[in-house]
């Protein structure tokens, strides 16, 4: 199950879908909250459209292990970090996408 709110909230609810947030044939396929921020911010990031959407500064909260089961802000470190890593997994799969295009019409 996935839940998401505002502009882009269908495309987002998709890709929130796909991840293995509770997979009760083999948990140890589950993706931990701190993987959950990065993938949170790759989706948000890649949904993202640069001409038509306003800058805009991610804020996350969490409620988990690593929060002492209290809802708090994520740390700024971690934000940061996912959002350095989602940018460039974004960029990654551009080029592997125009590699493979070029290979198409080559």
């Amino acid at each position: 199950y996935a839940c998401a709110a505002g502009k882009g909230r269908q495309p987002a609810k998709t890709e929130m879908e796909k991840l293995q947030l509770n997979n009760r044939d083999d948990p140890s396929q589950n993706i931990d909250a701190r993987e959950g921020v990065r993938q949170l911010a790759r989706i948000i990031h890649a949904l993202h459209d640069e001409a038509k959407d306003k800058p805009f500064e991610l804020e996350m909260s969490w409620l988990c292990e690593e929060s002492g089961w209290k809802h708090k802000g994520v740390p700024r470190d971690v934000i940061k970090d996912s959002v350095e890593w989602a940018k460039k997994d974004i960029e990654e799969a551009e080029e592997e996408d125009e590699e493979s295009d070029e290979e198409m019409e080559g």
